[in-house]
């Protein structure tokens, strides 16, 4: 995605934060890249079975280290100062037991995987409950809290066998399969699949309840705790097909495992399942959605609900268009922190709570478990992140963030709707710097079709002034914008420039129709949209027209070299982890398009359907000033991605900078190295300092 040239180091940024902290009585200052240094994110929040307490991750960046510390923290729901269970600086997921006598959590260790550990909540040290060579995580309680089931992928069989030699250098892969790795999780290692463990919670030697091949997601107890469930795709080739998930359960008495052997199928239909809950009468439901007879290229989400085992499954929320279980797109979500979308059925079990996307914004709706009503709780200009709630489903802890903070401790209470801030980490740092102002609008795009977006003013913003202007597309292509903190936005704000964003066809939150239109026809008509909002916003008459930039990530990044193939209206461009030509995309991406999702038919087939999509195939349109960055271990959009377009340029002596950011993948502006976040938002600064501002910056010449 990205990489440094001549930038300060993590060190310097520390030195310098000291120095802006010790000038009392200072002018307020802007957002800077540095900041990132000081943000604190809330993970993964666990509110106790009394609703009395909520557990949660706090990261934190070491920059010393240059990498994120999590340690397990406790809010009272009454009030007061949160504090620390744990020092870390790898612990996480933390679980209450159901008497919320004991939290589970997973702590991690330099070069070696997670083991669960027990902290007694009355005082004391943790205990180390696994030793697996594989790990273990995701512990999921019985409901006599005798029991943690959990996952790992140790292979006894093989870890445990001392016979076999082990090779100096890693030995060469073999390749049978058409997707063998993944993004930011490496290659797949078939000798080891994830499978469901189970342990005592008062101490012992943990049993494997599935063996096998196919991999299982995280296990979740039975109301009844006399199974032990999971979700798992057990086809031989998933990858020529839509996705199709089972829930499965396993008796947690199994001494022999085999590969499906003892399953018992609680729900099996044609699609995928995503996370899930159980009513006290044995009623699932889950976020899913019945495989379509076609293939498009987005699918939204529904609330699916059955009866019970064998039972057939329905979409609850078949007449209401948004998405169930969405998110919102944001460089702020906690990085390395986990955490889980709220999810839950009623006491009485009429009703369900779930988070939707609706319009930019994701809030925790109740839905009628009978007709599908949806009624939305929460504010529609916050983002609800994470959380949980209590078996009545009446308290929840969740994180909630909006455009002026990346996420607070809030507890909710779904009757009366109070929201009740627990703990907001970025407080004291947010009140010392002024944030750009967002303004949403809704304009019409070429066709009439209404296109929602925001406008990030600098601070000391006045409607007399013209500033210059920077676009920023988000990836996806099914993904969202909206009510969420965006760091990069700020920064570039907070250096006098106008940041626009909006959410073009292809985009999520605004019904299936809005989000599939895109299909066969990206880039496109997406592009259009992008481009009556700039004019839209023009027309306010406080931009100057003349010092205007393009960027974006991912989707994004093909967008913005779409763009500049295709008008010379934008002074400079960033394009970011993109796409540029399809062809070898298709060939090299950690996924593969099998199936007629963006094209009608693979490269090798018809190229000229993705010839024409490809940007580089205009290159020699471009006559603007394009910063390619790229990770150089991005599975996702691999750098040849951005090779292909630096080359195309700089095969015309084109104006054209390439950075690279060794040891990244396709995370970097989320997850990835801190410093080196830092450095890939600095580029973005001077290069449109650069050709925005009339800045000099050297480091760009050649």
């Amino acid at each position: 995605m990205r990489r440094p040239v001549s930038l300060a180091t993590a060190a310097c940024c520390a030195a310098a934060l000291l120095v802006w902290t010790s000038l009392a009585g200072a002018a307020p200052r802007r957002m800077v890249e540095q900041d990132l240094y000081r943000f604190v994110w809330v993970a993964d929040p666990q509110i106790s079975p009394d609703g009395a307490r909520v557990a949660f991750v706090r990261v934190t960046t070491d920059s010393a280290a240059d990498e994120y510390r999590t340690s397990i923290w406790l809010a009272e729901t009454a009030g007061g100062v949160p504090r620390p269970l744990t020092a870390g600086p790898r612990d996480g997921q933390p679980r209450w037991s159901p008497d919320g006598g004991t939290l589970a959590f997973v702590r991690g260790a330099e070069g070696k995987p997670g083991q669960i550990h027990l902290l007694p909540m009355s005082g004391g040290e943790a205990a180390q409950l696994t030793r697996l060579k594989g790990g273990a995580s995701s512990p999921a309680w019985s409901p006599d809290g005798k029991r943690i089931a959990f996952a790992s992928g140790t292979h006894p069989a093989i870890d445990d066998d001392t016979t076999r030699a082990k090779p100096k250098k890693e030995p060469g892969r073999v390749i049978t399969r058409p997707i063998f790795r993944l993004n930011n999780a490496g290659y797949f290692d078939l000798e080891h699949p994830s499978h469901v463990w189970v342990v005592e919670a008062a101490g012992g030697r943990a049993r494997q309840l599935t063996t096998g091949t196919f991999n299982e997601g995280a296990p979740d107890w039975s109301r009844d705790g006399a199974w032990v469930c999971f979700t798992s795709d057990r086809r031989k080739e998933p990858w020529f097909g839509q996705d199709d998930d089972d829930l499965y359960a396993v008796a947690p008495g199994r001494a022999k495992p085999a590969d499906g052997a003892g399953f018992r199928t609680r729900v099996d239909y044609d699609g995928g399942i995503g996370d899930w809950v159980e009513a006290a009468d044995g009623r699932i439901a889950f976020i899913g959605g019945v495989n379509p007879k076609e293939d498009h290229s987005y699918d939204q989400s529904d609330l699916m609900i059955s009866a019970g085992a064998g039972r057939p499954v329905r979409a609850l929320t078949a007449e209401y268009d948004f998405d169930l279980g969405a998110g919102i797109g944001s460089d702020q979500h906690p990085p390395r922190g986990g955490g889980q979308r709220p999810l839950a059925f009623s006491a009485d079990g009429r009703s369900l709570l779930a988070v939707v996307g609706r319009q930019g914004a994701a809030m925790l709706a109740r839905v009628d478990a009978q007709s599908g009503r949806v009624e939305e709780l929460t504010p529609a200009d916050r983002e609800v992140i994470a959380g949980t709630g209590t078996a009545d489903g009446k308290r929840w802890a969740l994180t909630m963030g909006d455009p002026t903070t990346p996420g607070d401790l809030v507890l909710f209470d779904a009757e009366t709707r109070a929201l009740k801030k627990l703990y907001g980490p970025n407080d004291a740092l947010l009140a010392g710097i002024p944030l750009g102002k967002v303004e949403e609008f809704w304009y019409p795009s070429f066709d009439g079709r209404k296109i929602q977006g925001w406008i990030m003013k600098p601070p000391d913003f006045t409607p007399t002034r013209k500033y210059p202007l920077v676009l920023n597309i988000h990836g996806g292509p099914h993904a969202a914008f909206g009510a969420a903190f965006m760091h990069e936005f700020q920064v570039l704000a907070g250096a006098g420039y106008l940041v626009v964003y909006t959410n073009p066809r292809g985009s999520t939150t605004y019904g299936q129709e809005f989000g599939n239109i895109i299909q066969y026809r990206y880039p496109g008509d997406d592009y259009r949209d992008l481009m009556a909002g700039v004019d839209e916003v023009i027309r306010r008459g406080y931009v100057d027209a003349k010092r205007m930039s393009v960027c974006g990530g991912s989707g994004g990044g093909l967008l913005t070299n779409w763009t500049i193939t295709h008008t010379d209206r934008f002074a400079a461009a960033v394009t970011d982890r993109c796409v540029s030509e399809w062809i070898s995309f298709y060939y090299s991406a950690d996924f593969t398009l099998f199936r007629p999702t963006w094209f009608k038919k693979p490269p090798f087939e018809d190229p000229q359907e993705s010839i024409e999509r490809s940007p580089v195939t205009y290159a020699s349109r471009v006559t603007t000033p394009l910063m390619i960055i790229h990770s150089e271990e991005d599975w996702r959009t691999p750098i040849g991605q951005g090779e292909a377009m630096f080359r195309a340029l700089k095969q015309q002596r084109k104006t054209a900078v390439m950075v690279r950011f060794p040891g990244e993948n396709h995370e970097l502006s989320r997850s990835g190295t801190p410093s080196r976040r830092v450095q890939r938002l600095q580029h973005y600064h001077r290069w449109f300092d650069k050709w925005l501002m009339g800045k000099p910056v050297k480091d760009y010449d050649e």
